[in-house]
């Protein structure tokens, strides 16, 4: 990655597990890519807001819990093997919605773990547009963390 200058952000790389059960070192890293043209991170931050009696009346903050989770959105796209397992646990509940994912940044950072599938929805939307998709990747736990070699 460049020093200087704005991010693009099709350089970032998503992969996900699509053999959980395979067992550790047997993974299958699926890029999680096709048909998605937008992605948000959110560290969904739990806060505690305490008010001091040295503060004026002004409060406190203090993070006390976090989940990354990154919603990704676009278009249904069959024969992609990230989709195509993803949209397989639609119905599925508890355990069958979890395996690993792993995010490298373009700076070459990289955060993996084991996540839970979320909030999978479509294929949606109008007669003549392409179906629409979303899906929530939930990272359960603190992330592992590799700084950029």
């Amino acid at each position: 990655m460049a020093d200087e200058g704005l991010l693009v952000q099709s350089k970032h790389l998503f992969e996900i597990n699509t053999t959980p059960d395979a067992g550790e070192g047997m993974e299958t890293w699926s890029r999680l890519a096709k048909g998605f043209n937008s992605f948000e991170v959110s560290t969904n931050e739990e806060t505690d807001q305490t008010h001091y009696l040295d503060g004026d009346g002004f409060a406190t903050t203090t993070v006390m819990g976090a989940q990354l989770t990154i919603t990704f959105s676009g278009h249904r796209y069959f024969g992609d093997e990230a989709q195509d397992w993803i949209f397989s646990k639609a119905m599925e509940i508890g355990t069958e919605r979890e395996t690993q994912f792993r995010w490298t940044l373009p700076s070459g950072e990289v955060f993996e773990g084991p996540c839970t599938i979320a909030e999978i929805s479509g294929p949606s939307g109008d007669a003549n547009a392409k179906g629409e998709v979303s899906v929530a990747i939930h990272i359960n736990g603190k992330p592992d963390y590799t700084p950029a070699s």
